[in-house]
């Protein structure tokens, strides 16, 4: 999949003006919550997906898979896709909220972990998208806050992301 040839908003969004190609495999790569709760699972790892240059959080763009659909695909019209990436064991706010950025407010429907309730990710509403005659939640690409997330094997190990991450507070530093 090409980001910049299929999604030009988001694209725009990051800090190049060429063409991102995901780098995905047939691994398939997961990430956990920092309460140890699965989270995501993409052929794509989080590092290599583009991330949005113009915003403060710095989250990372993951494209999700469109929803399935009730007619199936036979033989040469089944497209393969570059990158497949699953939001697993979150929820999300019904309702959206309002964030400011810095090209003025976003209306951002958060992510959470099922477990802890930590925000991890958000989606966009289409009214922020010039062009778009669509409304409500985007569905088709999800914006990962960095600092939220381990490898599964960095969980095995032990590991947390480091502190200077956005968003991460241990619990030693929260004042009553």
């Amino acid at each position: 999949m090409d980001i910049g040839s299929h999604r030009p908003e988001i694209a725009s969004r990051s800090s190049s003006d060429r063409k991102l190609s995901l780098a995905a495999s047939s691994t398939v790569h997961t990430y956990h919550c920092l309460c140890t709760n699965l989270l995501v699972a993409t052929s794509t790892p989080l590092p290599a997906l583009p991330t949005r240059k113009n915003s403060l959080d710095k989250a990372h763009i993951m494209p999700l898979p469109p929803p399935p659909s009730s007619i199936p695909i036979r033989g040469d019209q089944h497209k393969s896709m570059d990158h497949y990436g699953l939001m697993l064991s979150t929820t999300q706010d019904r309702q959206a909220e309002m964030i400011r950025s810095d090209e003025g407010f976003e209306k951002r429907y958060l992510q959470r972990c099922g477990r802890c309730g930590l925000v991890v990710g958000y989606q966009l509403d289409w009214q922020q998208f010039d062009g778009e005659n669509k409304t409500g939640k985007r569905e088709d690409v999800v914006f990962l806050l960095p600092g939220g997330f381990v490898t599964t094997s960095e969980m095995v190990m032990g590991k947390t992301p480091s502190s200077t991450a956005i968003g991460i507070v241990g619990v030693t530093e929260v004042q009553a």
